[in-house]
């Protein structure tokens, strides 16, 4: 026992001996603290030296580079004392460079960012100053538009350097002082200097045989954001060079200024002012467009919902509301959606309010809102009050999705079923607002139906998209009684009641009717898929799919065409 009590007090002795440290290992020790401990001082006076709040006191103006000094005793304190640390054991290697890491290499970043954040901004200013010359001198020429490229590449290369600056004041001051007037002279020379590119590009397409009409529907955008350029000098500029281009045309005549313009938005459903030259359309998101289409500016309301569809009545439009993924197993005592009211005039949201339907399809009278379920299986069309919102009325045993449409003499309904075989019409009458009863047509199959429908504007016929034509009667015997089938089936159809006229298009076709006769009386070619046709003032407006010159990719556009008889002036 005595041996092993020995033996222990060897062993602790040992361990203690290798682990304590030299008298050469403690004053070593001594002396790379005193070289940390200098560079954690160099590092404090650095950290103030780039403190925005700190340069404010010190200097007049304050975003400028710090004191090179204060950066470089700090960057030879930090060197000298991290070689020193090397030569430690590992214990007091990794206790001082966690110290170092802590309160020198820090502040020592931070400077380093602030340092290259300040040389990039002034490389910006530099560019900045070279494009605001080359644009005043001659902003319409190739080395103005470089130029404006070189400045939009150096504000993007230089970002990730000037956001790494450390303190949100400081790196928004920067920001103010450099980027802040490159990003401003790119904003207010952009449009320009974009349709300077679309004209060159637009000449190129020329020089290269594009078809006419898709060179012309070009030109007239350009022409029409050309308009909007505030600055009258630049602007007369680009109408010359636009000119310059157009005369290039093969076969360019006046007629081809008549009026036309791309979108940039998808069209989902469109719906045209009844006196004023505003189409009201959905895109592809949650907004309402308003699209003038004599000044060419759109105006958009951003709904909270998903927009299914629209509705135009006494200058206010109706616009329903989704709220959930449409099913046939979502029962209509469990439905829910939405209404919203705009105020055309304004081009407001005046209204929105909760409805116990799915809406698939809506039209309003004077005192109310009628909607029909997009959901379930057997749904109904549901009528709410337009003063009071609130429910007043029901169709049931209604198949869902059905299309709806209101008789000119705000009577009666029409719905079409499209998800049934075969397709059927139904009348639901309405009685001060409220819809009462309803019954089917006479017939189950025996005329081939689409599911587009539309009602004459003096309320004798009902059209379908397939090409039949009822009759639209108050009474129940005569009403959605066959009468004729036109030439062709059609998807969108539009009336010209003055001339006794009307239009029917599918695809790229254009059809002109006789009213009278029901007879096809003209046909036209577009160049694009028709989306939605409208008569307005002696005029048809056109709203199309386009592929442009340069790309393959759809564009969709507005084209109005001046009517004269039968004959379309293209």
């Amino acid at each position: 026992m005595k041996k092993w009590n020995l033996l222990s007090t060897i062993i602790i002795l040992a361990v203690v001996i290798m682990i304590m440290p030299s008298k050469s290992n403690a004053a070593s020790l001594s002396e790379v603290e005193k070289l940390v401990q200098k560079a954690e001082n160099a590092a404090t006076v650095l950290k103030w030296e780039v403190s925005l709040e700190q340069r404010k006191i010190k200097y007049s103006d304050p975003v400028t580079l710090p004191n090179m000094n204060l950066y470089n005793n700090t960057k030879s304190a930090r060197q000298l004392a991290y070689n020193a640390i090397k030569s430690l054991p590992v214990q007091e290697k990794v206790i001082l460079t966690k110290r170092m890491e802590s309160n020198v290499d820090i502040h020592f970043n931070r400077a380093i960012a602030y340092i290259d954040a300040l040389k990039s901004g002034q490389k910006i200013i530099i560019k900045t100053d070279d494009f605001y010359e080359g644009y005043r001198l001659k902003p319409l020429s190739d080395q103005t538009e470089k130029a404006y490229h070189d400045l939009s590449s150096e504000i993007r290369k230089q970002a990730i350097l000037l956001y790494r600056v450390y303190g949100k004041s400081t790196r928004d001051a920067i920001l103010d002082k450099y980027k802040s007037p490159g990003e401003q002279a790119k904003n207010s020379t952009r449009p320009v200097i974009s349709l300077k590119m679309e004209i060159d590009q637009l000449d190129q397409s020329i020089a290269d045989n594009k078809n006419k009409e898709e060179l012309l529907l070009t030109a007239k955008q350009i022409e029409l954001a050309t308009d909007k350029v505030s600055d009258e000098n630049v602007r007369q500029l680009l109408h010359t060079k636009l000119d310059e281009a157009k005369k290039t045309i093969p076969g360019y005549t006046l007629l081809d200024s008549d009026s036309f313009m791309y979108l940039s938005d998808y069209i989902r459903e469109a719906v045209i002012h009844p006196t004023q030259p505003i189409i009201y359309a959905l895109n592809e998101n949650k907004d309402v467009l308003a699209i003038n289409l004599e000044t060419g500016k759109v105006q958009r309301l951003t709904m909270n919902l998903i927009p299914e569809t629209i509705y135009f009545y006494n200058n206010e439009l109706y616009v329903a509301l989704l709220k959930g993924t449409r099913s046939p197993y979502w029962q209509i005592e469990n439905q829910e959606g939405a209404v919203a009211i705009i105020d055309t005039a304004s081009f407001t949201l005046t209204k929105q309010f909760d409805i116990n339907i799915d809406p698939f399809d809506i039209v309003a009278d004077d005192k109310s809102i009628y909607v029909s379920s997009g959901s379930g299986q057997w749904a109904s069309i549901k009528g709410y009050s337009r003063e009071t919102l609130l429910e007043t009325s029901k169709s049931i045993n209604v198949y869902s999705d059905s299309y709806i449409e209101i008789h000119p003499s705000l009577d009666r309904l029409y719905a079409i079923d499209t998800t049934v075989s075969p397709r059927d019409v139904e009348t639901h009458l309405i009685v001060d607002g409220k819809i009462t009863t309803g019954y089917d047509s006479p017939y189950h199959g025996d005329y081939q139906l689409n599911t587009n429908m539309s009602i004459s504007p003096d309320g004798k016929y009902i059209f379908n998209g397939s090409g039949v034509i009822m009759v639209a009667s108050e009474s129940q015997a005569m009403n959605m009684r066959y009468l004729t089938k036109l030439y062709t089936p059609f998807e969108q159809i539009t009336f010209n009641m003055n001339e006794g006229f009307f239009y029917t298009s599918n695809r790229k076709n254009l059809d002109v009717y006789n009213y009278q006769t029901m007879e096809r009386v003209k046909s036209y070619v577009m160049s694009g898929n028709i989306q939605n046709v409208f008569y307005q003032n002696g005029r048809l407006v056109i709203v199309s799919i386009e592929k442009l010159y340069s790309s393959q990719l759809p564009k969709y556009a507005i084209k109005t065409y001046k009517v004269e008889g039968n004959k379309v002036i293209q």
